[in-house]
């Protein structure tokens, strides 16, 4: 199996942490793996975070091409029309798992050097 350079970032959120690796493959972005320490207490939670790790893997890679990561895909990640159950206020005014999601991606694409839209 290849080894890949990964950047990971870290959010908290009400119920528990996730955790957002950005694997790159010669330093080009090549998938990103969501992990949680909550997914043992939520029934979808593994299942969630595989689908959206893919469905975001195959959008950053669009994204980051036509430079549209920040404005379309952090922008619908982090809405603040929606708010978690179990939300916890927290430093950051976190409000639910993708806004958490959505914020790791501004982060990694800040790290990067890519331009970035306000969130």
């Amino acid at each position: 199996m290849k080894d890949y350079n990964t950047l990971t970032f870290y959010k908290k959120v009400g119920c528990g942490s996730i955790y957002c690796i950005f694997m790159e493959d010669e330093g080009v972005f090549y998938r990103l793996v969501i992990r949680g320490d909550m997914t043992k207490e939520t029934p979808c939670g593994e299942v969630w975070f595989n689908s959206i790790s893919r469905i975001l893997t195959y959008a950053l890679r669009r994204g980051l091409w036509e430079d549209t990561a920040e404005d379309g895909i952090v922008k619908q990640l982090c809405q603040k029309t929606d708010k978690c159950y179990g939300y916890v206020p927290n430093e950051e005014h976190i409000l639910h798992c993708a806004d958490a999601i959505g914020r790791c991606v501004n982060e990694y694409v800040k790290a990067r050097g890519f331009t970035i839209a306000k969130t």
